[in-house]
């Protein structure tokens, strides 16, 4: 019997099923694999971005489905119009996921060269699209990898991390709680990545030139110069705080794994306002009007940008967005949020310096915040950048009045990206952080990061002082309970920056945090030396407030002589801690002014005088060029920005000195930290905040010195002309 072709109307379909199968096999391995392992195992990711449960699954749906469907959808359109079209597609889909799927293999395996991960990941894509082609086998074993999908979302589904997110889970019974009605308000505003000695002076007070709204804080509240975090991650730093247990390893930023909390607490009794950018421990019950929920489109645009840095070599990484700044919305606008802005705090219709050397806080200053936030909200800016935090806290500390309400903040703020000013403007010019020793501009650099991060502290500040003058006008002052702490710090020394790895080298700035409670009836401030933790926060509120509970407390009261039970990350010496503003004295020997923050280096002690005040010689054989140089001309920018940090090129015979720059007819900074650049040398540099509205004159010299100079009159300042 002659055998019989079945025909294309049953043919065709049948062969693009086929083929649709072996695509989900191999795009399972390439994307939803990898996709859904990381997000499975960092459902932090979706708490911060208040995802509901019905958001979470079909995220994972699209992961799973999507890239396949769109596969299949290409190779089908492009059968229907031509047989070896369909074959053609068929093959580049197949090796395009196959390429995928060889730089995650590639990049876990911690391979980064590009010339080595591309080839090899051609390589793959191509032996891919040849085997699905012409051999049935291959197909078949691509098409069996289909079901893979099904355990990578049942593991994503249900034995996940994140999959406690999708179960119905409540909290558990809050026990015995009473307390007393409140007679005003309890405001805890919990800051984030804030080392204890950025706002401390060597001599352990604090810093009154440069922070004067924590001073003012200070004078009112207990000062705990000796307070540490347990923990180094916010997820677990923040519940911390508000529940006084140190918290499962496993436990989720939520309601469910944390049931008695400061919020639940209170919020039985009294009305609860909060703002938290990570957690999500308010339960519905209490806080009836939800977090701003972000749409799902955000979570793919996200998780699109993940998987480029999970499956690029490093190379190509560069040009993503990064991802270490914040749980979400990465794509968005990250440099401070601030967009095209006609209201700018830094306008000075006097056209005077609006910079200074540190004096308290003017009237304008007290309203930076405001404009700040007026600005964020015109220009739909990242409510999760540095200056779209600054507007949340703007926003609840406008919604406190007198009534009994518990208000709760937590936000991103002192948190990198470091880029506010103290006045609330941004820096047009973010260096990147360089983490090798070996690199020339390594100190230079990292001494830069440390006044921008201080600078940035100083937009803190001014929140702190508009938060103060908020609560003392209020007829309920005396019966406020106020706390101000942070979730964790970041160690700003080298050799072992930053917070992830902890080591003894660093453990002391990444835990030590700022604490201050101001209790109700309290009228004078006192710095207290004995040892504090976070989770001696609640306990701590539930002594003064007199409530009784049966809850369990890894923290104790700091007020009723308790002895902690649970020790310290750090050592219990105050001692310790001054001792991390007296080695950062060594790097600002000037003083603790603004002016003295950009004041480093062996020529730092010129740094503040004017120009006219010293002596001005012969040209420099050196000639520059600043790549912010179309900017000072019209400040503040377009963009509502202004050039604090400062990089260039520097041409001449020989790797030059640290060279001064000079704004507005005085010295407001250093530039260095040269690098080999082609002719010349590459430069960064920090400026004092000395600039005017409108035009600014902008200039460079090199310091001569006499062999026994001591005094500036043995100074000869050297014009750097522009190359």
């Amino acid at each position: 019997m002659a055998y019989e072709e079945a025909p294309a109307s049953v043919r065709l379909p049948r062969m693009l099923a086929g083929r649709a199968m072996v695509i989900l096999g191999l795009s399972g391995l390439a994307v939803a694999q990898p996709l859904l392992d990381l997000f499975g195992n960092n459902p932090e990711f979706f708490v911060a971005g208040d995802y509901s449960r019905g958001q979470i699954v079909w995220f994972a749906l699209i992961v799973t489905l999507l890239p396949p469907i769109a596969g299949t959808a290409v190779v089908g359109v492009a059968g229907a119009i031509d047989r070896r079209a369909g074959d053609v597609a068929f093959a580049a889909v197949a090796g395009l996921f196959a390429a995928a799927l060889v730089l995650a293999v590639i990049r876990s395996l911690g391979l980064d060269p590009v010339a080595l991960v591309l080839p090899l990941a051609l390589l793959g894509g191509v032996a891919v699209a040849l085997l699905v082609i012409r051999t049935q086998g291959f197909r078949l074993l691509a098409s069996y990898l289909a079901a893979a999908n099904l355990a990578f979302f049942g593991m994503f589904m249900f034995t996940s991390r994140t999959s406690d997110l999708v179960a119905a889970s409540v909290g558990d019974d809050l026990g015995s709680v009473q307390v007393p009605e409140l007679r005003g308000p309890v405001v805890v505003l919990v800051l984030d990545e804030f080392p204890a000695a950025t706002i401390m002076r060597a001599d352990g007070t604090i810093n009154a030139d440069r922070y004067p709204g924590f001073a003012e804080l200070a004078s009112v509240s207990s000062w705990f110069r000796n307070a540490s975090s347990p923990h180094n991650l916010t997820p677990r730093a923040v519940p911390s705080i508000l529940d006084g247990r140190l918290g499962d390893d496993g436990a989720l930023p939520i309601y469910a794994d944390h049931p008695r909390n400061l919020l639940t607490l209170l919020g039985q009794d009294v009305p609860v306002l909060r703002y938290e950018s990570v957690t999500d421990l308010c339960p519905p019950s209490i806080c009836e009007t939800a977090q701003q929920r972000q749409p799902l489109s955000q979570a793919l645009r996200d998780a699109s940008i993940v998987y480029g840095h999970r499956v690029l070599p490093g190379a190509l990484r560069d040009g993503l967005t990064p991802i270490d700044n914040s749980w979400g919305d990465f794509g968005a606008d990250n440099d401070g949020g601030v967009g095209s802005d006609p209201t700018s705090p830094c306008s000075d219709e006097s056209g005077d310096d609006h910079g200074d050397d540190g004096d308290d806080r003017n009237d304008g200053e007290r309203e930076y915040i405001e404009e700040a936030y007026s600005r964020w909200q015109g220009l739909g800016a990242d409510e999760r950048s540095p200056l779209g935090q600054a507007g949340i806290v703007r926003q609840q500390i406008d919604l406190m009045t007198s009534e009994p309400a518990v208000h709760f903040v937590h936000v991103a703020l002192p948190h990198r990206p470091w880029v506010l000013s103290r006045t609330g403007i941004s820096t047009s010019f973010l260096p990147e952080l360089i983490t090798d020793p070996d690199v020339p501009a390594y100190d230079f650099e990292n001494r830069m990061e440390y006044q921008l991060h201080s600078m940035q502290v100083g937009a803190v500040d001014s929140l702190i002082g508009d938060l103060l003058d908020r609560l003392r006008g209020l007829p309920t002052w005396d019966d406020t309970l106020l706390v101000v702490t942070s979730d964790h710090g970041s160690n700003l020394t080298p050799p072992d920056l930053g917070r992830m790895r902890i080591a003894d080298t660093n453990r002391e700035e990444v835990y030590r945090v700022p604490l201050f409670i101001k209790a109700p009836g309290q009228q004078q401030g006192v710095a207290v030396d004995a040892s504090a933790q976070t989770i001696d926060v609640l306990p701590s509120i539930v002594d003064l407030l007199d409530a009784e509970v049966d809850w369990t407390f890894d923290g104790h009261s700091l007020y009723d002589g308790t002895e902690a039970h649970t020790p310290s990350l750090v050592s219990t010496d105050v001692q310790t801690a001054v001792d991390i503003a007296v080695a950062r004295r060594g790097d600002f020997p000037s003083g603790d002014t603004w002016i003295d923050l950009a004041a480093v280096g062996p020529n730092g002690d010129l740094v503040g005088r004017h120009i006219d005040d010293l002596t001005v010689g012969d040209p420099s054989e050196y000639t520059m060029s600043f790549n912010q140089d179309d900017l000072f001309d019209a400040l503040p920018t377009e963009s509502g920005t202004m050039p604090f940090a400062l990089s260039g090129t520097v041409e001449g015979p020989a790797e030059p000195p640290e060279l001064l720059v000079a704004v507005n007819g005085r010295l407001a900074g250093v530039i260095g930290g040269y690098g080999p650049d082609d002719d010349g040398w590459s430069f960064l540099g920090f400026v004092a905040d000395l600039y005017r509205s409108g035009r600014n004159d902008v200039r460079v010299y090199e310091v001569e010195r006499a062999a026994d100079a001591r005094s500036g009159s043995a100074v000869v300042l050297r014009p750097v002309d522009d190359a």
